[in-house]
């Protein structure tokens, strides 16, 4: 049995994960084009910008140093998307890996072979992580080929890798936290609710506490905070630190998940 839910799951999953792989890669092909209009009109926009309110720029990521720069332009709205949308893909990858298997009531079925919870959990658990290692590895190569073929000017691919880097360690923290939650709830549409909510405010919470000092632990409570895609741009620096960290932390919740999954009625 050892590997055969691996493959199983993969098959099951595979159109899935396709989808999701053409929505992140089309989504670079869709916004990369646009960086070189903007920047021929850089002049006028800046002139934009700094007419605009200080805290409308803070919640948009926009800044005009940032902005001035071709990985700034993506690295702003872009990426900031891409968190939202690895957040959902974690929630729904999660959901299919394990709440379906309590939903459809599949689990009962696998668990009655000669195979341990244990193998159960770490198979899918690999499944996920090397979906997510795979995804954040397509990203990375197309965020740098489309660089290369729509960008005419200077860019830094430090922080082009740092973005790919920072989208792993999204994925990792998102899986193992929508991976515990769908083994706590068992459900599909509830794991998917509380981490969307959950990244929801992590995201907007984020940008909340860095603005008001009054609730600036918001701030500190969110992954966002610990690898700003701001300060990546304008200082040219990857925290990488801050990125193992949160991919420590969602190993973490895997590791959580399984001590639900280990002691859970799987007839309930």
């Amino acid at each position: 049995m050892v590997l055969n839910i691996f493959r199983n799951d993969a098959r099951k999953n595979m159109s899935f994960f396709l989808i999701w792989c053409a929505v992140f890669i089309g989504f670079i092909f869709m916004y990369l084009p646009m960086t070189n209009l903007i920047l021929d009109e850089m002049d006028e926009l800046v002139i934009f910008i700094e007419k605009m309110p200080k805290f409308l720029l803070n919640v948009f990521n926009i800044e005009p140093e940032v902005f001035s720069k071709p990985e700034g332009i993506f690295g702003s709205e872009g990426m900031s998307f891409i968190y939202i949308l690895s957040a959902v893909f974690a929630a729904n990858l999660a959901g299919a890996v394990f709440s379906k298997e309590f939903e459809e009531k599949t689990i009962e079925y696998l668990l009655v072979k000669p195979v341990r919870r244990s193998t159960v959990f770490f198979e899918k658990t690999l499944l996920m992580l090397t979906l997510i290692t795979i995804l954040s590895f397509l990203f990375t190569f197309f965020e740098l080929w489309g660089f290369q073929l729509f960008i005419n000017r200077a860019y830094s691919e430090k922080i082009l890798l740092s973005f790919g880097v920072y989208l792993f360690c999204v994925l990792v923290f998102f899986g193992g936290l929508s991976s515990f939650i769908s083994c706590m709830t068992k459900k599909s549409t509830l794991n998917i609710s509380i981490s969307i909510g959950i990244i929801v405010f992590m995201y907007f919470g984020e940008l909340l506490g860095r603005n008001y000092k009054g609730i600036f632990w918001l701030s500190r409570i969110s992954i966002f905070y610990y690898i700003p895609l701001i300060d990546t741009i304008v200082n040219e620096t990857m925290y990488l630190a801050n990125a193992i960290m949160i991919s420590l932390i969602g190993l973490l919740f895997f590791v959580a998940g399984f001590a639900v999954f280990n002691k859970s009625d799987i007839g309930t």
